[in-house]
């Protein structure tokens, strides 16, 4: 009769009719407090996905900004060694053409000017060079000849600055 009984009437959950309520509403609580965390932990989830897309294109824009710097600062560079080698030539030219026009005004006046061979014995002998780490272009030219120092003309006067 037991076993009859106990198939008629199951069991409470925690045998007795006055815990029911208190059992339902314990699970409402804990449902709810579920759902909170859930939709909490959606909301920061979303939040911190939102922060790294924001931080990975600033972190790409910075790069991108970088790269640039470093291309016109290379550009830049680059242009100027340009144009220092393109007054550097202009200089040259400025100063080989003084050459041929006193060439020619020794020829016109009847005297043989020095030739390349005699230039080069003196420039061996008389131009002095020194190698150094400190100065930018790493070689100093120098004439120790006073005679010919007091003829040599001043380089930056064939400079563009004296139009």
């Amino acid at each position: 009769m037991l076993f009859k009984r106990s198939l008629s009437n199951p069991p409470t959950y925690f045998s007795g009719p006055l815990r029911k309520p208190i059992l339902e509403f314990a699970m409402v609580i804990s449902v709810v407090t579920l759902c909170f965390f859930a939709v909490d932990n959606y909301r920061v989830r979303t939040t911190l996905v939102d922060e790294l897309h924001a931080q990975r294109l600033h972190a790409r824009e910075q790069h991108e900004l970088l790269v640039r710097q470093v291309g016109a600062a290379r550009k830049k560079r680059e242009l100027q060694i340009l144009n220092e080698r393109k007054s550097y030539q202009i200089r040259e030219m400025k100063l080989a053409l003084h050459i041929a026009m006193l060439r020619n005004q020794l020829q016109d006046a009847g005297i043989d000017p020095v030739s390349v061979n005699k230039c080069l014995q003196e420039y061996h002998r008389s131009v002095k060079m020194e190698n150094s780490v400190s100065n930018v272009s790493g070689t100093t030219l120098w004439l120790a000849d006073d005679e010919l120092k007091s003829l040599l003309p001043n380089v930056r006067e064939y400079s563009d600055n004296r139009r």
